[in-house]
């Protein structure tokens, strides 16, 4: 493989401050550095890779769509893969798989200039094969949460769980007895909550899968109901691949 001059680079992270940090601070380590698209979740990434075929691509390990580990599997072009993630066994799995790198968030510049040595290096070679790549499970899923419902603190069983929604700066626990409030994101649930249980659907909704009650579409849209509810959730169109197995 020949030494690129000017090398193509994609960044897919759904979190616009650090996309955009991350952007920045490439564009300062190696002026070189062609940045061809930023994109916010894995589907788009995904297109990305086929029609631009960048030489190198960051990709957060947790974003909506199809995270960062399916998308570097199933990319239709090859290119050297550094991850970004909150979640160190995830990144250091992909690593000893074949990814040139992986970056801990908040971005740390130095360590993000360390990456960047490492992927000039690489740069003259073929990028690894990572159709093969898979992350272990190395946290058992949640299983209790500690809420408040007013005054009080309440520990809810997961699986009694039918939503979970943004809700300023809390999240909000909806079980057919009660609804509480916690102050973990929905973005941090989703990371910690079973992905065969619990669908996130939107950036503002995860929902327990058990407790779907109809599906129904609309003008190229989705949306479901759940149980015990007339409500009408709207699935985001980064999220509906999910349904497919429905």
């Amino acid at each position: 493989m020949q030494t690129v001059t000017r090398p193509r680079v994609l960044i897919a992270e759904d979190e616009a401050i650090l996309r955009q940090e991350l952007h920045t601070a490439l564009q300062s380590l190696w002026p070189e550095l062609d940045v061809v698209a930023t994109v916010d979740d894995g589907i788009r990434a995904a297109q990305a890779i086929a029609d631009l075929q960048p030489d190198l691509a960051f990709l957060d390990v947790r974003m909506p769509g199809l995270n960062g580990i399916d998308v570097a599997r199933l990319a239709r072009h090859p290119c050297h893969i550094v991850f970004l993630t909150a979640h160190n066994d995830y990144a250091v799995d992909a690593f000893d798989q074949g990814a040139v790198d992986y970056l801990l968030k908040p971005l740390d510049i130095g360590r993000l200039a360390l990456a960047v040595q490492r992927l000039k290096q690489r740069l003259s070679q073929q990028p690894a094969d990572l159709s093969a790549l898979h992350i272990k499970k190395t946290q058992d899923a949640l299983r209790w949460i500690q809420a408040s419902v007013g005054n009080q603190i309440r520990f809810i069983n997961v699986s009694d769980v039918l939503c979970f929604r943004a809700d300023a700066k809390y999240t909000k626990v909806i079980t057919t007895k009660l609804e509480a409030h916690i102050r973990t994101t929905i973005k941090d649930l989703a990371a910690q909550l079973d992905a065969d249980k619990f669908w996130q659907i939107s950036r503002s909704n995860i929902v327990n899968v058990a407790a779907i009650d109809a599906v129904q579409r609309s003008d190229g849209g989705l949306a479901l109901r759940l149980q015990a509810s007339d409500e009408w959730l709207a699935v985001s169109q980064a999220y509906q691949s999910q349904f497919r197995q429905m």
